[in-house]
This record gives C-alpha cells, structure tokens and sequence, in this order.
C-alpha cells in the first residue's frame, strides 16, 4: 500500500487533466458526440484542464473502490475523501492481503499496520494518492507530453472522458487517462510502454460523489485500539490531537457500526448538547450527550414507540441511546461511550 502511493504519482498528474476543462474546452465530447480522431489540446487548454480536474480531486467528498494492476500484481483498495471544512482528510484502506490502512490530513500521513500493531507516521507529504495530482505534475504536462482529448467511455457506471498523453521525447511513458464527466474527477489511468506493453492500470470499480461522505468517514478503523500499538512520536501526537478533537467515542461498537456523525451545539446560556450517529449501512443509532440539569432523568433501557431508548450517567453528563435497533444494540454503544 505504501508502495502504492509511489506508484500512484506519475498517473495523478495525467488523471486530472481531463475533466473540468474538457466541459469547457471539448463541449462535443460532453454533449456524447463522438471524435473520429482524438483532437490535440493547446497548452493552455490542457493546462486549464489540468489545474480544474485537479481542483476537483482536492475539494470534492467522494468514496470507492478502485483496482490497481501492477504487472501479475493486482490489489483492491478503498478511498473514502473529505475536501470541505478547511482540510482535506483522506482514508486509504487494502480489501485484499494483510490489511492496511492509510489516513491523511492535508499533507500529514499515518499508516496503521493492525498485524505488527504499529503505526508509522510522515509529515509534509506532498504526494497524492489516486486520484489525486499534484502542482509538479501539473507543472510537467505541458512540458513532456502532447495531451489529445478522444471519445466517451463508460467506467464504474459513469460516463468518462477519453484523454492521452503522449510523450514529446523517449524518455517518459504513455499515459491513458479517463475523467468523469459530471464531477471532474479522474477514474482510470494507464500506462504503456513504446511497445504499447501495459505497464500499469488504476481503475474505479465503483464510486459515489457527494455530501454524504463525512469527516468521519475518514478516520482509521483502528484508530481507538492504535492507541495501545507501538508507534513514532509524530503517530502518537497525531492520534492524540484527533482523539482530543473528538472529547466523546464509543471504545467498543457492535460488530460493523461505526461513527458517521458528530455534532455540537450550545443549549440554553450554559449548556451544551454533543450528538453521534453510528450506522452499519442500513440501521442508524444516535447517542445525546447533554451537560444541562435534567430533572427526573430515567436510566436505564425503555421502549418507545418502535425505538429502543438507553439513558445512563456518565461524568455527570446525561447520555441518552436511541434506534430502531434490538435492546442489546443501544446498550452496548451506551455502556462503552467514553470521554477524553
């Protein structure tokens, strides 16, 4: 995976190229027409390109699966970014092999290695995963590569932009690239040799664009546990930040839960009210943590209506677990809610 992210840089460059501008320089291409033969773009179309598919990439909350083939190497990871709120948070999962797992905030990196219990840490990264590209790609496309926009594809039910870089010179590759039309953002690479040989592939199986991808979203599975693992200085200052950022966390979710949500709002001149939501995809739990004096407070597991209702004390705040969920189900989220 880590190796991954390497492999990943001469592709993102090309990647980005495609999308924004060709709805604005290629408008027969967006409109499903079809080119007899790929249309060579100027610099200044390409680079406009360029810099609009990139922007799309760093600022757009989107989730998939994508298929990196690497010669007889393949491996299946997930992507789930957040670009909105200030900062950019990505999370990189493996769905094959020993697992592993990538998070980012803005340039700083942690990977979490769950079967030595080690997390290493890297700050100023510059570097972007797929799809993802970076100001020196950018920099170098209209330098070292001809850049031809072709026909509309079909990739991961979306329809993409065909577009080619082919190099100036017989030092470089070439580079194959498809830009979803509707969002801008790149969902498939290749890379060929001379002798037109498959050097590399990237490529969406599925993916989803949208406000539904939180923050949340981002953070490591394991970022509770990692806690307890070995780790360098700059994991562990990481990890505590965020932990600290949180104040609230269930250290022991039902089996495929996990936190989609956190919210906090003032209630009242002194009071505050802290709101979870934790979800395995299909049934949603919320957890109310309230610091206001709540007077005839019930603890204890209740039923109303088709709702199963939690409410315990917990650091003299009052918490209280809700969901069209089994009795068993509140209880354990409420049980294992801890404060930092």
């Amino acid at each position: 995976m880590v190796a991954l992210a390497n492999s990943f840089r001469g592709r993102r460059m090309m990647v980005r190229l495609l999308s924004f501008a060709l709805a604005l320089i290629v408008v027969g291409v967006f409109a499903g027409t079809a080119f007899s033969q790929p249309q060579k773009l100027t610099h200044h179309d390409a680079l406009t390109a360029l810099k609009q598919v990139a922007y799309a990439g760093r600022t757009l909350n989107f989730t998939g699966v994508f298929v990196l083939q690497k010669g007889d190497h393949f491996e299946t990871c997930r992507i789930t970014h957040h670009g909105g709120g200030g900062q950019e948070l990505e999370k990189i999962e493996r769905l094959d092999g020993a697992p592993l797992e990538i998070t980012r905030i803005n340039n700083d990196i942690l990977v979490y290695i769950p079967g030595d219990k080690l997390v290493k840490s890297k700050v100023g990264v510059a570097e972007r995963s797929f799809p993802s590209l970076t100001q020196d790609q950018l920099n170098t496309v209209g330098q070292n590569y001809d850049v031809y926009v072709g026909n509309v594809d079909r990739i991961a039910g979306r329809f993409a932009t065909h577009i080619s870089l082919l190099p100036k010179d017989k030092l470089r590759y070439r580079h194959e690239l498809w830009i979803d039309q509707k969002t801008g953002l790149q969902i498939k690479a290749q890379m060929y040799t001379d002798r037109n040989e498959l050097v590399e592939q990237i490529m969406f199986t599925e993916i989803s664009v949208g406000s539904h991808v939180t923050e949340d979203m981002t953070r490591s599975t394991y970022e509770d546990e990692a806690l307890a693992w070995r780790m360098d200085g700059g994991a562990r200052s990481q990890l505590r930040n965020a932990a600290a950022k949180r104040l609230w966390a269930v250290s022991k979710p039902p089996s495929g839960f996990k936190q989609v949500m956190e919210l906090q709002k003032k209630v009242g001149g002194t009071g505050s009210r802290v709101q979870l939501v934790f979800s395995d995809g299909f049934a949603a739990v919320s957890v109310f943590i309230d610091s206001r004096r709540n007077n005839g407070f019930r603890t204890g597991l209740a039923r109303e209506g088709s709702l199963n209702v939690y409410r315990r004390v917990l650091d003299d705040q009052f918490v209280t677990v809700l969901g069209d969920v089994p009795a068993n189900t509140v209880k354990q989220i409420g049980d294992s809610l801890v404060k930092y």
